[in-house]
């Protein structure tokens, strides 16, 4: 205890032992064999060593000397003749023919530089805790103090003999002359200076530490001591909860107790509850509180019998060795030893957990767990300090738990809000190369197998942190346990010159294939109470429950996880590409952000058609809505990725049907028109019906889902798992609330939402300016992008932590630069936990799934001429961001158009002169019924995509692209005035790249007929579709065009936005329109029908409604406690009767050749059963239902 309160409090401690003096100066060097001799034969004579000489430093004091202050023990005697020191001093003065000198003999135990008065009493508050120290004099050393020579000469004590007085048993023999310096492995390197502090910071000595048993507490003695019991191990516990909180010290000296009850109340919470608690910054005071004076030490005591460090205040433990300390409480005994960083006051404490969360196929003695606290501030030498500190740590436990699982918990005082960092690069507050260093760290920590618990807990879906709100946060800051914005203790103890928050408080594990995160959260959060703020610290604690799993389980479980296909490289943006500051200013200047006054105009827009569809507005007292319902944004808006250009999806819910819904949405919506709300179009389709609104000229799509059941559990709608019964929904209602859960699924397990919005927004703007975002014509879509994204975002944050969105934006392109489309599917492992059973039809070149039933393929819409567009294109974008001075700016070009006449942006420009020839889609208009018009090209428009896979299959060797939007002449009209008008899609035609030679004029007369036939045939089905086409107000026309004629034509930028008072339903789709009674059927109340007579059966009839197939199919299809293979459909041929096929083969796609609706199916069967025919599980004719109860359920 003295040896270490030495080494920590004095500075000469390498340079000579603790010691007392007898006598200083003693004798010239030439003159020590003399003098020895002389004094041992003295003490020969004139003592008895039959008589022991006890002595007891049991008193502390101080003296000044020159600028330091020294404080040391002494015993109670001072200056006192019979004090057994002075004794013997006297004695060797008389051998040496001296008499005797006023001295006080004295311990000196450490020393304040500069002489400050709070250092002064804190030391000596601190070794006034120290505990008696008593020993018995059996050898008397005589020390010889040299200078090392060389540029950093210092004074050195070295042992040049000994003299023994005492009996045999007392007499003490060193092991070498300078036995108190601890010489470093010198095979391992070390660092340079921090050029803050001038501590030079060595990788941690690779010598035997002997473990310290951790104490225990004794109840019947009412104190602490050590646990004796220590070999017997824990077995069987496979969970075990880890918890880390930093206290905060205040000041060094006079202590502030004012926290302490809080911090305590803090600890006992349930939220902080943990079977190992980690923490940082204790303090003797604080110490001696929580575990001896606090009135809830027994509540502490039963929850953490086993400590670290006692309570200071004990007589027989002593003070903590620094002012700012780390101790580990557990439930669980444990043995402990510190691992130094060779900087003043740092080190982490190791802990090892002998039979916790071992593994039966890994050799381990038990689970390991280092408490850290990383030196503070973001300037060049702390973090250098930092990288070097936690690679000790790292390297340490390498060498010495190779097979035992970690977790390493504690205040890493890692700066990882992006915004802190770009700008104190700006202010020159740090280097580049610091910044570099952040990142090395982050890639120590990963290559040392640990995974940061937080992240993989977001991704997982496991995380319960309260955070701000995203929309108010930079990347780096989610997770945050430092944040000066909300914690006022932390604004007060803030490192940076901002106050942006930090995660600076983690939990990383190294699973060792057997650990697994199933819980993590904060706790210690600020709370308001009678107005004011209440927080126990600057920091908020950390809590992760980890459970231990065998090896291989584990590794079965994980082993879609970590497939090929599935593994997601890490590539780093390289050079100037880093700057996430760049990237964020580029994407600015090309209009990517919306201003706040758009921004404002977005919000309000929203409010005014929740208060419309609610029947409520801000000025009326009525805060209820009449009906039932909730309204809620979805999609690009709604995530936070949303653009001046985009609209809002909109999706209410609510307890009537579908038509009621839309009846009574048009009246209100009409009767609303003067607050700038316009209905312009009513849309039919096989996924139900939705209103193309304007709302003060931002345009809105409305679509209905009813669900009574969800509206009435709205309020914990968030966290409802999805096995719930709740969800029991029709198809069509499942399909309506899909986006919504799936858009809270992305935002509670991303990483870092800020990050993947501003990734998202980089491939969007790529995407458009190459001509590639738009679903419609088979390219990406915002939700391909959302789907795709979000996986890489999940992936990294899962298998390296905090990611930059630069580096988001490089490892998306490159990973599906080489993704292979044809055999493997994108999908959330991480949500999904195995591969989907997805049955992908020959025309699904692309398939990105998403999370909640019914699965649906999202791309469905893309082509095979489109895919090979976009995997050049990701490619391309690879390649360009590795070309070395890439800069943002180069890979996204200037945002003005080269062709300022025509005002063509880059991206149409290339595509114009990329191709030496297109096809060219013609339409004209001269109704007078502008909701005609506009249907006339979404009709067209919704045809071109079968057109571009028409082309492709009859030119295979051939490059297609339709560019998504319309061209027009540079003097056509609008509608509106009365005159004609035309534009038309462009479609550009060459030869595919990977093509070996030139094709001969027979090869082209061939492709050119070919050709010929496809647009005859496409024109023939335009023009013969009598519902969407009419010869007299409207021409249709394709034809094959050189480059030439095409160049002067400029992007058609009419608003089709204009109020349109005849709502007559368009369909954009070309399946049946289904019967939204059937959506209803199972969320509404049946209304009271005319009695009749029934018709006379054998069974009688069941009041309840039986299921439609639809729902039973897809509930065989995507429950996944179900085997689609085990299943037959029976169903009405119309030539040949009743026939039966397999589940797995039956088509819902209405394009594909082996399509059957599904109002011939007679019957689902399980295949086998008793007499090999199968047990009927659904049937129309008898009302049999197995799978849901309905009908007559089992037909009994």
């Amino acid at each position: 205890m003295i040896q270490e309160t030495y080494i920590d409090f004095s500075f000469p401690h390498l340079q000579w032992p603790a010691h007392v003096n007898l006598v200083y100066p003693f004798v010239a060097p030439e003159q020590l064999p003399r003098a020895q001799q002389q004094i041992r034969e003295y003490l020969a004579e004139n003592l008895d060593q039959e008589t022991p000489i006890n002595i007891a430093l049991v008193q502390a004091g101080a003296f000044i000397q020159k600028n330091n202050m020294n404080v040391y023990l002494t015993d109670n005697g001072g200056e006192d003749v019979d004090s057994p020191l002075v004794s013997l001093r006297t004695i060797v003065l008389r051998a040496l023919g001296q008499g005797p000198a006023r001295s006080t003999a004295h311990l000196t135990v450490g020393q304040t530089q500069g002489n400050p008065l709070i250092s002064q009493s804190y030391l000596l508050r601190k070794a006034r805790l120290l505990p008696d120290m008593r020993f018995r004099v059996g050898t008397l050393a005589i020390l010889i103090r040299e200078r090392t020579t060389g540029t950093l000469s210092t004074d050195h004590m070295r042992l040049y003999g000994t003299i023994d007085i005492g009996a045999p048993s007392d007499i003490w023999r060193p092991h070498s002359s300078d036995y108190w310096v601890k010489t470093p492995n010198s095979n391992l390197p070390t660092l340079q200076s921090d050029s803050d502090g001038g501590q030079q910071e060595i990788i941690s000595d690779d010598h035997e530490v002997l473990a310290e048993p951790a104490l225990c507490f004794d109840s019947t003695e009412n104190k602490w001591s050590a646990y004796t019991d220590g070999d017997k191990g824990q077995t069987g516990i496979r969970e075990l909860t880890v918890s880390s909180y930093n206290v905060l010290v205040d000041t060094e000296y006079p202590p502030d107790h004012d926290r302490d009850p809080l911090i305590v109340s803090t600890i006992l919470s349930n939220s902080a509850e943990a079977d190992v608690l980690v923490l940082q910054e204790v303090s003797d005071d604080f110490l001696s509180y929580l575990l001896r004076n606090s009135p809830d030490v027994m509540q502490i005591a039963q929850r953490y019998p086993f400590v670290s460090h006692g309570p200071p205040c004990q007589n027989d433990l002593g003070p903590l060795p620094s002012l700012r300390n780390v101790v580990i409480l557990s439930r669980y005994p444990f043995s402990w030893h510190s691992v130094s960083f060779h900087r003043k006051h740092k080190s982490a404490l190791i802990a090892q957990f002998n039979g916790v969360a071992t593994s039966s196929s890994v050799e381990s003695e038990g689970l390991v767990v280092a408490g850290v606290h990383l030196t503070a501030g973001l300037t060049d030498g702390s973090v250098a300090t930092k990288k070097s500190q936690m690679r000790t740590l790292t390297r340490y436990l390498e060498r010495h738990y190779k097979r035992e699982s970690w977790v390493v918990a504690g205040d890493f005082n890692l700066v990882t809000s992006t915004y802190t960092i770009d700008l104190s690069v700006k202010n020159q507050s740090i280097s580049s190369e610091t910044v570099s260093t952040l990142s090395a760290i982050e890639d120590e920590i990963r290559e040392a197998g640990l995974s940061d618990a937080w992240s993989v807990a977001r991704v997982e879906g496991v995380d319960q942190t309260s955070a701000t709100e995203s929309g108010d946060l930079f990347e780096g800051e989610e997770g945050a346990t430092f944040d000066p914005q909300n914690n006022r203790l932390a604004a007060g103890t803030t490192t940076t010159s901002h106050d942006r928050p930090q995660r600076y408080d983690r939990i990383l594990f190294k699973p060792q294939e057997s650990l697994r995160i199933v819980h993590f959260n904060h706790f210690g959060v600020p709370e308001m109470i009678d107005g004011e703020q209440v927080v126990a610290s600057d920091h908020y604690g950390v809590r992760a429950r980890i459970q231990s799993t065998d090896a291989a389980v584990s590794n079965d479980v994980n082993k879609d996880l970590s497939s090929k296909q599935l593994i997601i490289e890490h590539r780093r943006a390289a050079g100037v590409l880093a700057d996430t500051t760049s990237l964020h200013s580029v994407l600015e200047t090309h209009g990517m952000f919306p201003n706040e006054k758009q921004a404002g105009e977005w919000r309000d827009a929203f409010a005014s058609l929740q208060n419309v569809l609610l029947g409520t507005s801000e000025d009326s007292n009525q805060a209820q809505p009449d009906i039932p319902l909730v309204i809620v944004p979805v999609g690009s808006y709604a995530l936070g990725v949303w653009t001046a250009d985009s609209d809002i999806d909109c999706l209410c819910i609510g307890t009537i049907s579908s038509k009621t819904f839309f009846k009574l949405a048009r009246q209100r919506l009409s009767k609303a028109e003067i607050q700038g709300i316009r209905i312009l179009r009513k849309v039919e389709a096989s996924t139900g019906t939705m209103l193309e609104l304007s709302v003060n000229e931002i345009l809105m799509d409305l679509q209905y889902c009813p669900a009574p059941q969800i509206v009435e559990r709205w309020h914990e709608f968030r966290n409802i798992p999805a096995s719930d019964p709740i969800f029991n929904l029709s198809v069509l209602s499942l399909r309506k609330l899909k986006p919504y859960r799936d858009l809270l699924y992305i935002q509670r397990t991303l990483p870092s939402l800020p990050a993947f919005r501003l990734a998202y927004r980089c491939i969007k703007l790529w995407a458009v300016q190459r001509g590639i975002y738009s679903a419609k014509f088979g390219f990406l879509g915002g939700v391909h992008i959302t789907l795709m994204l979000s996986w890489v975002c999940k992936k990294l944050g899962h298998d390296y932590g905090s990611v930059t969105a630069a580096d988001i934006v490089t490892s998306f392109f490159h990973h599906y630069a080489h993704f292979d489309w044809t055999n493997d599917i994108v999908y959330d492992a991480i949500y999904h936990k195995k591969r989907p059973r997805y049955y992908r039809s020959t025309r699904e070149p692309m398939v990105v799934l998403g999370y909640h039933a019914p699965n649906s393929n999202i791309a469905h819409t893309a082509t095979v001429p489109g895919l090979k567009l976009l995997v050049k294109a990701f490619r391309n974008a690879e390649q360009q961001l590795c070309e070395p001075g890439i800069t943002w700016e180069t890979f996204f070009g200037a945002p003005s158009a080269p062709r300022q006449e025509l005002n063509i942006p880059h991206g149409v420009a290339d595509f114009l002169h990329a191709y030496n020839n297109f096809i060219k889609i013609d339409m004209q208009f001269w109704g007078r019924t502008l909701a005609k018009g506009k249907s006339l090209v979404g009709w067209v428009e919704s045809r071109c995509i079968s057109l571009v896979i028409d082309i492709h299959k009859a030119i295979p060797n051939s490059e297609v692209q339709i560019w998504p939007a319309r061209f027009a002449d540079s003097d056509s009209k609008d509608v509106d005035d009365g005159k004609d008008y035309q534009g038309c899609y462009l479609i550009g035609l060459s030869k595919a790249e990977k093509t070996a030679s030139a094709a001969s004029a027979e090869e082209k007369q061939v492709a050119k007929q070919a050709l010929d036939k496809v647009l005859d045939r496409f024109l023939t089905q335009l023009r013969t579709d009598e519902k969407n086409f009419d010869p007299n107000i409207s021409w249709i026309d394709a034809s094959l065009v050189r480059s030439s004629e095409v160049r002067d034509l400029q992007l058609d930028d009419r608003e089709w936005g204009i109020y349109a008072t005849e709502l007559d339903s368009d369909s954009d789709d070309e399946e049946d329109i289904i019967d939204e009674d059937t959506e209803d059927a199972d969320d509404t109340k049946p209304q009271r029908a005319i009695p009749q007579c029934p018709k006379p059966t054998s069974k009688p009839l069941s009041s309840t409604k039986l299921r439609p197939a639809s729902d039973v199919l897809n509930r065989l299809r995507w429950d996944p406690s179900l085997d689609p293979s085990d299943y037959i459909i029976g169903y009405e041929d119309r030539f040949l009767g009743a026939k039966e096929t397999g589940l797995e083969k039956w088509k819902t796609e209405q394009t594909d050749e082996e399509f059957i609706p599904q109002h011939r199916i007679l019957y689902f069967k399980r295949k086998g059963g008793e007499d090999g025919r199968g047990d009927i599980v659904w049937e129309r004719a008898t009302r049999i239902d197995k799978i849901f109860g309905s009908g007559l359920g089992n037909g009994d």
